[in-house]
């Protein structure tokens, strides 16, 4: 590249070479001048009398002669100039059209670099705006599958619970069932005790008045020894209607059964207790 100060020496130099060129030029018209009209004097004064006449002559001759002798002479010189000058012009002609060359090549690479700058700082953008939106994404996707997992837990848990739920049920089903059974065949057992025992009344009797009175059965003594056992054991006042676990005693009521932790029949710790329903 043509530095700046390079290009303002040379523009000065073509100048002054221009400069010299014109005041050679000039220099040479007016030497040019001076001998037109110093050849045109003797044509204008070719008669002439008197002794200056011949002097007069001479001296314009050897004037004439010395004037085309040093034009003869400078010609080579001016030759050599205006070549020199030629050759800076077709010179610098060359360095201003490789100057322009370079400034247009350069021109067009900054062109292409910006463009290049504009693409890749737009293509930066989009990445992180496409970036920033998978990883708002990601994070959604993340808390639906925690979600999810929370609500399979969640599921499973609860399925856990009813089918706990279902076997606790069916084995108090069972646990009714058996109580049922086992109080249909105490209550059955003790019928047949009482009626055994009225039978061996009606054997004992020393007369008439006494087998009359030992055939005659009070229902209210019946049904007061059947609602004696049907008491609570703890209060002795309430209908019992819970059946302890493990020992399976029929012995308490619902209020009792409440803080009560031991069994009154058998002294055996409670560990649950199931309410029974008599139809």
């Amino acid at each position: 590249m043509i530095r700046p100060n390079k290009r303002g020496r040379e523009a000065e130099s073509i100048s002054n070479n221009i400069q010299r060129q014109q005041k050679l030029q000039m220099s040479l018209n007016y030497n040019h001048n001076n001998i037109s009209v110093r050849e045109e004097v003797p044509k204008e004064n070719l008669v002439s009398t008197g002794l200056r006449l011949s002097y007069d002559d001479d001296e314009r001759n050897s004037s004439v002669t010395s004037a085309s002798g040093s034009i003869v002479a400078a010609s080579p010189i001016f030759q050599s100039l205006d070549d020199s000058l030629r050759i800076d012009l077709h010179r610098q002609k060359d360095e201003l059209h490789q100057f322009i060359k370079i400034q247009a090549a350069q021109m067009a690479k900054g062109v292409r670099d910006m463009k290049q700058r504009h693409i890749a700082s737009f293509l930066t953008t989009l990445e992180k705006g496409v970036s920033k939106k998978l990883q708002e994404k990601d994070h959604e996707i993340n808390d639906m599958n925690k979600k999810n997992k929370e609500l399979v837990e969640r599921i499973k848990q609860v399925a856990t619970e009813a089918q706990n739920w279902h076997y606790r049920a069916k084995y108090n089903e069972s646990v009714v069932n058996v109580l049922k059974a086992n109080l249909q065949q105490a209550m059955s057992h003790n019928n047949n005790v009482i009626g055994a025992a009225d039978q061996g009344k009606e054997g004992f009797g020393d007369s008439e008045i006494d087998d009359a009175a030992s055939s005659y059965i009070d229902p209210n003594n019946n049904k007061m020894g059947i609602h004696q056992r049907m008491r609570c054991k703890m209060c002795n006042g309430k209908e019992v209607s819970v059946l302890l676990v493990p020992c399976r005693h029929l012995s308490l009521c619902k209020e009792c059964d409440v803080f009560t932790k031991i069994c009154p029949v058998c002294k055996s710790l409670k560990s649950s207790s199931v309410q029974v329903f008599f139809s």
